[in-house]
């Protein structure tokens, strides 16, 4: 059975690392060297795939270089854990799970984000043999690779095959602050609570693998 996880709002607070950058960069430093005919703002709560609805860059350019480029090791490096039992949790399912091939997902690393990432899970002591890296636009591949998937993106809930509910194949919602705007049929709050509500589910799926 392979288990996917995304990195970005399951183990890692990257928005709110995001938000915190932004601000003391834009919003509370000396504006000498910036354009001062143009307004930085921050106008709501995010997620990744509508930041720049929300925070004001003068380009998209401008975004990702703050991003990728000027403070990737700040942002994607020093994030906190999305709670602060993250990584314990995480290590756990993986150990009690043997039979599980566990996948961490990276989807918004670029650049430098990459090895910012790396020094993330290291700092944090994720253990896991399988760390992949990939894009967005590649999420209907990636859903073909994988059995379930724990992510907090609807993007990524949304492209699960339409099928996942009667051949096993199905996303888990990680809930958040910016994604309670929408449901899914499983539903978590903390890693953990994969063994009070799914491990008879994980169990089940493992044993119908192993006699195929």
């Amino acid at each position: 059975m392979e288990i996917f996880i995304t990195i970005d709002g399951v183990l890692r607070n990257t928005l709110q690392k995001f938000d915190t950058q932004y601000r003391e960069y834009y919003l509370e430093s000396d504006p000498e060297d910036k354009e001062e005919t143009f307004v930085y703002d921050v106008t709501g709560q995010s997620t990744f795939d509508t930041i720049l609805d929300f925070y004001k860059f003068q380009s998209k350019e401008e975004y990702m270089k703050f991003l990728y480029f000027e403070f990737p090791v700040e942002i994607f490096g020093h994030a906190t854990l999305s709670y602060p039992l993250a990584a314990t949790d995480f290590n756990k399912l993986f150990y009690d799970y043997p039979d599980i091939n566990f996948t961490i997902i990276g989807l918004n690393e670029k650049g430098k984000a990459k090895p910012a990432t790396l020094f993330f899970l290291s700092k944090v002591g994720i253990i896991c043999d399988n760390i992949r890296f990939s894009t967005i636009d590649n999420i209907k591949k990636l859903w073909k690779e994988c059995d379930v998937w724990i992510t907090d993106d609807k993007r990524i809930i949304d492209a699960c095959p339409k099928y996942r509910f009667e051949e096993k194949k199905y996303p888990i919602k990680f809930n958040t602050i910016y994604n309670n705007h929408f449901t899914n049929k499983r539903e978590i709050n903390k890693l953990s609570e994969i063994d009070k509500t799914w491990k008879k589910s994980l169990e089940k799926t493992i044993s119908s693998t192993s006699m195929e």
